[in-house]
């Protein structure tokens, strides 16, 4: 029978909401969130593709997103991945398979670089390791991105619904499917004004090519052909510096999660944990 706990996770003065998901006998997975988002922007249903192969999930709101504390910046993709170690502990993981998906992606890479011993296995999703050679937005994409958020709830949704349209999944995506995301979003909380500290952690972070070569954690990568805000080269280099890495295309997938590929993408990370003896 699915169970459903929640508690908050603490790192030094951060605070950080989780819930978990699951049987409590499951494989532990931990999914991180990208830029902004809070944790239900990783909706039940794709939580239940992943309960039905066999996981225990546990989602929580990064610092300076949904209801986790408010920072004043000043802070890295490692000091992220110190929180996500947290939330682990909280939980009370000794290891866990880790998915993250765009900023996420960098921050379970961290996890690889700083804490490979908490690790079952890694998860990067639509994301890139920071060399800018690989994996950079287009025009359009870019300038949607660093457009700042709304803080009103209409503005906001329309302007997520506009910027998500850019670099959505073309074939999947639907503006009422788009707005109802991100009400869903906004009304469980959302910190617009706090993102430019998220984002300045991915851009002042060191690159992480030279560390992810010494990372041995069996590595799923995986990446729309689709992306327009973090292209497939991003992708597609990650899992070539990483040693135990396997690519895999997901064809005409943006940078969005669309019902239509939550059981592809639940099923590759349970063929992942699969195969880890």
């Amino acid at each position: 029978m699915i169970q459903i706990s929640e508690g908050t996770a603490r790192n030094g003065d951060i605070e950080l909401p989780w819930i978990r998901t699951g049987t409590g006998s499951g494989e532990p997975l931990l999914l991180v969130n990208g830029l902004s988002s809070p944790r239900v922007s990783y909706e039940d249903g794709l939580v239940a593709e992943f309960n039905n192969l066999g996981f225990d999930v546990v989602r929580f709101d990064n610092r300076d997103a949904g209801r986790a504390t408010s920072t004043n910046g000043g802070y890295l993709l490692a000091d992220q991945a110190d929180d996500a170690i947290a939330v682990i502990d909280a939980v009370g993981w000794n290891t866990a398979h880790v998915f993250g998906m765009s900023m996420g992606g960098m921050i379970v890479q961290q996890l690889g670089i700083d804490h490979a011993s908490r690790l079952r296995s890694i998860t990067s999703l639509m994301s890139s390791t920071g060399n800018p050679k690989f994996g950079s937005a287009t025009k359009e994409a870019q300038a949607a991105l660093l457009t700042p958020s709304p803080t009103e709830r209409e503005a906001w949704i329309d302007q997520r619904v506009a910027t998500e349209q850019i670099w959505a999944s073309p074939d999947h995506w639907t503006e009422a499917g788009s707005r109802a995301k991100s009400a869903l979003m906004f009304d469980y909380g959302v910190q617009p004004r706090r993102t430019v500290h998220q984002f300045k952690a991915m851009v002042k972070s060191p690159r992480r090519e030279d560390a992810l070569r010494e990372v041995h954690v069996p590595t799923l990568v995986m990446h729309g052909t689709a992306d327009t805000l973090i292209t497939p080269p991003g992708g597609v280099r990650t899992a070539e510096i990483m040693p135990n890495a396997t690519f895999v295309a997901l064809e005409g997938m943006g940078h969005d999660l669309p019902e239509f590929y939550w059981p592809i993408i639940a099923g590759h990370v349970g063929d992942l944990a699969g195969s880890i003896d």
